[in-house]
């Protein structure tokens, strides 16, 4: 049974959580205003009720190449598992709840991150490599943050983002 480095990030965005869960779904916005500069990503099917699609991000040093399938639970939360590659049975998972934070209206973003461990040195490596998540999730964080409330980021309707992918 693998054991998993694991990294909560917890954040907040001022703006409604529609708006917020659609600029996290939508991996064309992503990659054509290049969002998170430090991700590379190549979508490979997506419809109303999922998507899969590759992911190369470099942690560690080391450049890593995940296929994710990602889901959408009944309550909103997306979940991204790594179905091949790098990081496979890893996950990200982003709920999203709406909170009021100084009497501004706004969604907050709880982000769990798990990666597999390598058997052998995964004790050992666990600490450096959580702190390292925890530093690029934070990072892609702000990115989206500053996505959402300074470009000011307007959903599309489904159908045009799945247009734009095919």
């Amino acid at each position: 049974m693998p054991r998993y480095a694991e990294v909560h990030y917890p954040f907040w965005i001022a703006a409604p959580v529609e708006t917020v869960r659609a600029q996290f779904a939508d991996l064309q916005h992503h990659i054509a205003d290049n969002v998170h500069p430090k991700l590379r990503f190549e979508i490979l099917q997506q419809t109303p009720q999922g998507a899969r699609y590759v992911q190369e991000v470099r942690l560690l040093g080391i450049k890593q190449r995940d296929v994710f399938e990602r889901r959408f639970a009944a309550d909103g939360t997306m979940t991204d598992t790594s179905v091949e590659g790098f990081n496979k049975g890893g996950s990200l998972s982003f709920g999203f709840v709406p909170q009021v934070e100084d009497d501004r209206p706004g969604t907050r973003i709880d982000v769990t991150v798990r990666l597999p461990l390598p058997p052998v040195i995964g004790g050992l490596i666990r600490p450096l490599l959580e702190k390292q998540v925890w530093r690029e999730v934070h990072t892609a964080a702000m990115q989206d943050k500053h996505d959402i409330e300074v470009r000011g980021y307007v959903p599309k309707p489904m159908d045009d983002r799945l247009r734009l992918a095919a």
